[in-house]
């Protein structure tokens, strides 16, 4: 046999190290996210049904919102998504919106009360799809609504693959989690290949702020910044500092998926939103509320109050 044609001995003990050393982190990052063989805490399943009941509402909230929108546009301008496959024309300027809204109602409901909801879930997932891109169908989207959007999706998927109600609530909660931390990692990334560092340059906050001022002068009449944009315009190395510390905290979203990290990164990222908020008028106000739910170590402070309730309960019993 000619040399060459047999690989060298060393290949196959190197690639199994390195297909362990990759099972290794991911079971790891899996176990992190999800404690599947951990009982489920008082606290805990607390915040999952609270997180569930969250998402559900905003689902009918958008629901309804994209109804009564949809019902004034008389026809498809940008098709968006799936409406790029499938004609959605059938929706605009009439009542079918509000039908649409109303059927997706009932979905939440049924999945809220436990009702059906192997089969309610992905309906209601489907529909509120279709409600998103045809309320968006005039070419501008808007972004608040992704990640209930990806935790609905998540809660449906539970629906039909987790066995429990307590594995369901941890599958949607911790597959939400990897989500965001992915999504805010894919924002900085996206930013970093279209420009590169050059991206946190001061100057383009600068527009970004003149661009605002355009808007609410159309909307209000008169513009008028906040002292936060007055400093970023009158000092580039601080509106370059605004800038480049959204970018290290969308490139830290990864943090979201370890327990340990995830409090700190949740804050972090609320600050972010907060920082948009200030210095663009952007507010991204549903994002916080979800970072809040699944960042923060409810279940710990829950527990803990439960705890010292119960002892004290029997202190007094004893006494």
């Amino acid at each position: 046999m000619r040399p060459g044609l047999v690989g060298n001995k060393g290949e196959p003990a190197l690639a199994e190290r390195s297909g362990a050393f990759v099972r290794i982190r991911l079971s790891r990052a899996a176990q992190q996210l999800f404690q599947f063989g951990r009982e489920e805490t008082p606290g805990e399943a607390w915040r999952g049904r609270l997180f569930e009941s969250f998402l559900l509402i905003y689902a009918v909230y958008w629901a309804w919102e994209w109804g009564l929108f949809i019902a004034q546009i008389p026809a498809v301008v940008v098709p968006q998504g799936i409406a790029r496959e499938l004609d959605i024309s059938f929706l605009m300027g009439g009542r079918l919106g509000l039908a649409n809204a109303a059927i997706i109602t009932l979905c939440a409901l049924s999945a809220l009360f436990k009702r059906g909801a192997r089969l309610s879930l992905p309906l209601l997932v489907a529909l509120l799809h279709l409600q998103y891109v045809a309320r968006h169908s005039l070419g501008k989207v808007a972004h608040g609504s992704q990640y209930v959007g990806i935790g609905l999706l998540m809660l449906a998927v539970a629906a039909w693959c987790m066995p429990s109600p307590g594995a369901r609530r941890r599958f949607t909660l911790g597959a939400t989690q990897f989500f965001m931390g992915a999504g805010y990692m894919c924002a900085a990334l996206s930013k970093l290949i279209a420009k590169g560092p050059s991206w946190a340059d001061g100057q383009h906050l600068w527009l970004w702020i003149g661009e605002k001022s355009v808007d609410q002068l159309s909307n209000l009449g008169h513009a008028e910044l906040n002292a936060l944009q007055r400093l970023c315009l009158e000092h580039r190395w601080l509106a370059t500092a605004f800038l480049a510390g959204g970018l290290l905290t969308e490139l830290s979203g990864f943090l979201l998926w370890s327990p340990k990290t995830r409090a700190g990164a949740t804050l972090a990222l609320i600050g972010l939103h907060l920082g948009v908020f200030w210095t663009m008028d952007i507010l991204f106000d549903t994002y916080i509320y979800q970072l809040l739910l699944v960042g923060l170590p409810w279940p710990r402070w829950i527990d803990g109050a439960r705890g010292r309730w119960l002892n004290g309960q029997r202190a007094s019993a004893a006494t």
